[in-house]
């Protein structure tokens, strides 16, 4: 009987043990680094553009921690072309863009304003992209 108990009573304690020991690592979140916030009245989104008009990019970039640049790029996407892009390398906290670029497309095409915030100096990036449309007349 006095094995019973001392078996008994082993198992009871191994298996406290087990329960106490496997208890799942307490979960620590990491911070993540606030977002960039990007301000942009134009172009506005979805805009139609005849051929000679002039494109306007007006807006803002800002971020609490310091940036160390930006990249503006208009894309054709209907023609798989770069039409306009400007790298502009500063250090700050806030970018106010102002540049334009003329409509001169020979065809109906999709365009895509791509707006890169540098958040760091090894390629770290945050972006935006806003989406318009330009006509060949």
């Amino acid at each position: 009987m006095n094995t019973t108990y001392k078996t008994l009573f082993a198992l009871i304690a191994l298996f406290t043990i087990t329960l106490t020991s496997c208890k799942e690592d307490d979960e620590t979140t990491t911070p993540e680094d606030p977002t960039v916030n990007f301000s942009f009245t134009n172009p506005e989104a979805s805009k139609m553009y005849g051929n000679g008009d002039t494109v306007h990019i007006d807006g803002m970039i800002s971020w609490e921690n310091e940036m160390h640049g930006y990249e503006i790029t208009i894309t054709n996407t209907s023609m798989d072309s770069v039409v306009f892009s400007k790298h502009a390398h500063e250090d700050g906290n806030t970018f106010h863009i102002h540049q334009a670029w003329k409509n001169d497309v020979m065809h109906h095409s999709d365009m895509k304003l791509t707006i890169d915030a540098l958040t760091d100096h090894d390629g770290a990036k945050e972006t935006k992209e806003i989406m318009f449309h330009c006509h060949p007349m």
